[in-house]
């Protein structure tokens, strides 16, 4: 199982120098301790970083990412792409097995579920994407709606067109359903973009296209540490 972590937006290195990624929580940097609470952590087969290349970029790779995730693939852009889904692309490019699932994880919102994606794309072999949710209406977020039978008929990003939040974490059955899902956001640019970016819960709309499934699974006890707070409430 693969993971892009696609940190290559303006905000990974604050004004003062500070690196997104190292926020504290819980004693542990935010970004280690998202990916190493996620229920299928021991199954990763690699990590692939997708970072903005800056002098602060760089030495957080030197000092922190190498360590953490050794034989980690990490991927510097020479200048800021249109947005995570397509960063996520240049992970893409590292891949060694095609066949697998891909994880796009943002890593910036902390939660706890149990979900075993092989056993759910086992058991469904039109299932093309797993989106995992929390209950919320607060329009920072992405939401999916669903039909009456659980499956995900929209995806949209900061509209709320449901009561299922994303959790910020995007499972895709191999690659080629993923590049096909980038392709139709390209190809449906007006509708598949907020302010001019490609994000990467829209995606499922290009897997939906592909005549696929995209289901839910909800996680729960969601920290969204950007507002310091359970996002659900109020």
């Amino acid at each position: 199982m693969h993971v892009i972590v696609p940190l290559a937006g303006p905000d990974f290195v604050g004004v003062d120098g500070s690196i997104k990624a190292m926020t504290p929580f819980k004693g542990q940097p935010l970004l280690k301790f998202a990916l190493d609470s996620r229920p299928w952590s021991s199954k990763v087969s690699r990590y692939s970083f997708v970072l903005y290349d800056s002098e602060g970029a760089r030495r957080f790779v030197r000092d922190n990412l190498s360590h953490w995730y050794k034989g980690c693939s990490i991927v510097y852009l020479s200048s800021f792409s249109r947005g995570a889904a397509m960063s996520t692309t240049a992970g893409l490019s590292l891949l060694e097995d095609f066949y697998h699932p891909v994880i796009v994880d943002l890593a910036d919102i902390v939660y706890k579920g149990s979900v075993d994606i092989e056993q759910v794309l086992k058991a469904g072999p039109s299932i093309g994407g797993i989106a995992l949710t929390f209950k919320s209406d607060n329009s920072q977020y992405s939401y999916l709606a669903v039909d009456e039978n659980g499956l995900v008929v929209e995806a949209a990003e900061k509209k709320v067109i449901s009561g299922h939040a994303s959790a910020g974490t995007y499972i895709f059955r191999d690659c080629a359903t993923l590049l096909r899902a980038v392709a139709h956001a390209i190809e449906n640019e007006a509708s598949q973009t907020h302010n001019n970016l490609f994000y990467v819960c829209p995606l499922f709309n290009g897997v939906l296209a592909q005549g696929r499934d995209v289901t839910l699974v909800s996680v729960v006890d969601v920290i969204d540490v950007k507002v310091a707070t359970y996002p659900g409430e109020g």
